[in-house]
């Protein structure tokens, strides 16, 4: 047995300091193309990668053969691209972190100084502008009113908690008032095909601002890695890959098609009952979870036929020992450790209504199916309850139908764009289609004591309501610092 490290991420920075014969070769493309090559070469995986390092023009085209030609795209993922990301807004923070495979760390809002950092959106006329100017001056003042209050609050709420702690908290609770311009800096990992795919798909955003990320995340790829993200431009597709044409149309029309088709369809069946619950957390569909789970686990440490062990996943619900036979299977697992992945077949989806601080915290949980509609004001929005407790609700009301009143002023000359003007503390829906292992990753983190207070709101609501229709496969649910107790009283019954 051989283990190599063959490359590591390394500044660019250091990368510039190098001669320029070295500085040449320092391209992500010399892995993807190595590795591209190793199923279809006799030669050891050390000599591809040494090959592709000499030669920098030849493994560009090795890439283009295979991944482009051969379609075999995967192999950009062996590329990763670190960004470093600044004066963005925390809206367009929302589309660069909507991809799966990647890895993102974004500069909290308790950090935020709130000393002229929000994006002004190019959307906006002079006038315009202005009055979103002081909107923007109303969301912060209440910011900087609120946040000494709440800290006075909680240390008298909490004399032994850490004052570092408190003060976090209290920042937490005062931005519900800040405003989705606010700015905000992220650390972005790409992979290559997640660099591919966000530019083909923002440069045909909806938000000027999304545009521009795309044009500039394309300039600062293209140069070191041009034979990696040849789909996001058709002329370049073309020049590299004669003969092929690319088309964008898919990126450049469907959403807008598929926002008409929406629009139309609703309009034609005006009448239709709804069934809303009024809930801000509605289970909307389940596959009988326990059953799934139990047939699953049967299957996967047999040798039987999926079809049997339903069978006998029905026999042990139906006889009472399906109970004992999940607890057996989790009797060694501990907070820190993730459920079989047998849970990964009992789906649950869920609508939640949350607020934009809260589908921050939200949107980490990337590898769920996330579907979120634009922020609507007619949700209403979210108080903290320490906002409540000091007396200042009122006045965050203010600031919320402040933003939602100019918001409907500029919604049907700007569209998207008029969402700048709204809060932290206004709402969307969003659809969530988890399974149930993933619904115990997130309710170790989001129930935990030093979880954010809404966050933990809505993730217990969701583990509640998978309770009752998975009782048995749900029994572990909680918050990390409640498990050693959900733990004992589970396994002793």
């Amino acid at each position: 047995m051989k283990v190599v490290l063959a490359g590591i991420n390394v500044p660019v920075k250091i990368l510039e300091n190098l001669p320029e014969e070295e500085k040449k070769k320092a391209t992500p493309e010399v892995i993807s193309a190595a590795y591209a090559r190793i199923s279809r070469s006799e030669k050891d995986v050390d000599e591809l990668i040494d090959e592709s390092i000499e030669n920098i023009s030849k493994a560009r085209k090795s890439n283009e053969a295979i991944i482009y030609g051969m379609g075999h795209h995967s192999v950009a993922d062996h590329t990763i691209f670190n960004l470093n990301i600044k004066g963005v807004s925390r809206l367009l923070v929302e589309s660069i972190e909507k991809r799966r495979l990647a890895g993102y760390t974004e500069k909290s809002q308790r950090y935020v100084t709130l000393d002229g950092d929000y994006i002004k959106p190019k959307e906006f006329s002079l006038r315009d502008l202005a009055k979103f100017d002081e909107l923007v001056k109303f969301q912060n003042d209440f910011y900087f009113k609120a946040n000494p209050k709440l800290i006075e609050f909680l240390k008298r709420k909490f004399p032994k908690r850490n004052l570092r702690e408190l003060e976090g908290s209290a920042k937490e609770d005062a931005r519900y008032s800040l405003c989705l311009a606010t700015e905000a800096q992220l650390g972005c990992s790409y992979t290559g095909q997640t660099t591919e795919l966000a530019i083909r798909e923002l440069k045909y955003g909806r938000l000027q601002e999304e545009r521009e990320f795309a044009r500039l995340l394309y300039d600062t790829i293209v140069e070191k890695a041009p034979s990696i993200i040849q789909l996001t431009d058709p002329e370049l597709f073309k020049q590299h890959n004669p003969g092929q044409e690319l088309k964008d149309d898919n990126f450049k029309y469907t959403e807008k098609n598929t926002r008409d088709l929406v629009e139309k369809s609703f309009n034609q069946y005006k009448n239709l009952g709804s069934n809303n619950s009024g809930e801000d957390v509605t289970l909307v569909n389940h596959n009988n979870p326990d059953r799934q789970i139990i047939a699953a686990l049967l299957h996967t440490y047999s040798k039987k036929p999926i079809n049997d062990c339903y069978v006998l996943a029905d026999k042990l619900i139906d006889e009472g020992q399906a109970k004992d036979f999940v607890k057996g299977s989790l009797k060694h697992i501990s907070e820190f450790d993730k459920v079989p992945r047998a849970f990964e077949t009992g789906f649950l989806v869920y609508e939640v209504i949350v607020s934009s601080s809260c589908f921050a915290q939200l949107k980490r949980h990337r590898m769920n199916t996330l579907l979120s509609q634009d922020y609507d004001p007619e949700l209403g929005y979210m108080i903290p309850p320490n906002i409540e407790e000091v007396g200042l609700s009122q006045e965050l009301t203010d600031v919320c139908n402040g933003s939602a009143n100019l918001y409907n002023d500029f919604k049907k000359k700007y569209g998207k764009a008029a969402e700048y003007c709204l809060t932290n503390a206004h709402g969307r829906r969003v659809v969530v289609a988890t399974n149930v292992r993933q619904l115990y990753h997130i309710s170790r983190i989001r129930e935990d004591e030093t979880a954010q207070w809404e966050i933990r709101d809505k993730t217990s609501n969701m583990s509640e309501l998978a309770r009752k229709v998975a009782p048995i496969t749900t029994m572990l649910l909680g918050g990390k610092h409640r498990f050693k107790n959900i733990y004992s009283r589970v396994m002793e019954k």
